[in-house]
């Protein structure tokens, strides 16, 4: 029986079989949000993981990947840590 090629690919967290530990590096992005109260699309003011920002329904800037240590990620998948500098 074949595998489904869907299977294969999980947007889980990494986890190293002989450890059980998690992946130490996440990528985090700023994104835009619908603001109700405006109108109109709005930045909003943390970073977050891919599955964060699909879960408040906004849209990634790929642009402005970021990648920073799981442990500086609070547990709703947002960035914690110093703010991304400025280019």
């Amino acid at each position: 029986m074949k595998a489904n090629p869907t299977e294969q690919f999980s947007s889980e967290p990494q986890v190293t079989p002989s450890t059980g530990v998690q992946a130490k590096y996440a990528t985090v992005y700023t994104f835009v949000i619908w603001d109700h109260d405006r109108g109109a699309t709005a930045i909003y003011p943390r970073m977050a993981t891919r599955e964060t920002i699909a879960k408040m329904r906004g849209k990634v800037n790929e642009d402005t990947a970021w990648v920073v240590e799981a442990s500086a990620l609070d547990i709703e998948g947002f960035y914690s840590g110093s703010p991304q500098p400025q280019r």
